[in-house]
């Protein structure tokens, strides 16, 4: 099995996200409306530190009680560290157990996360045998939670009632 990743906020992902883009160089070469709306991002960013992260989950997640997201082909691929390629899941991918029975995830990160109608997957996304997503084998494609800066309010709702 490939390495699996949780929602852990750790040192080392909260220096990267604290860490610009940009060079100093690069800045002081760019026209006084770019300046301007970096300056402004930055701000936002020391306002609303990030206080969570989501990572997208891909066929292969891993659930709470063993269940692995099915594969499945989907034109949208994140890149594992093995070099490979993993579909992202959506609501209402299935997620298949040892045992043979089988789920499907309901909740997702909302219409903010629409890919073509449907609605991206995250680790902490419930299925409807209310297990749960709880690790993905992709590390480096996650959504953010910033502090004072709220959700959609469909974000990892139960979909499909």
């Amino acid at each position: 099995m490939n390495q699996q990743y949780t929602n852990e906020l750790t040192p080392e992902i909260k220096a990267q996200l604290d860490t610009s883009p940009f060079t100093a160089e690069e800045i002081a070469a760019m026209d006084d409306e770019a300046r301007a709306i970096i300056a402004e991002g930055r701000e936002l960013e020391r306002k609303h530190p990030v206080i969570a992260i989501l990572r997208i989950a891909t066929e292969g997640s891993v659930t709470r009680h063993g269940g692995i997201v099915a594969p499945l082909e989907r034109e949208s691929k994140l890149l594992l560290d093995n070099g490979k390629y993993a579909s992202i899941a959506t609501a209402g991918d299935l997620v298949i157990y040892q045992d043979g029975s089988t789920a499907s995830i309901r909740a997702s990160a909302g219409r903010a996360s629409m890919y073509k109608g449907i609605c991206v997957a995250l680790v902490g996304s419930v299925l409807d045998n209310d297990d749960e997503i709880i690790s993905t084998p992709q590390g480096h494609t996650y959504l953010v939670t910033r502090e004072g800066i709220a959700s959609g309010d469909d974000f990892l709702t139960v979909t499909g009632e």
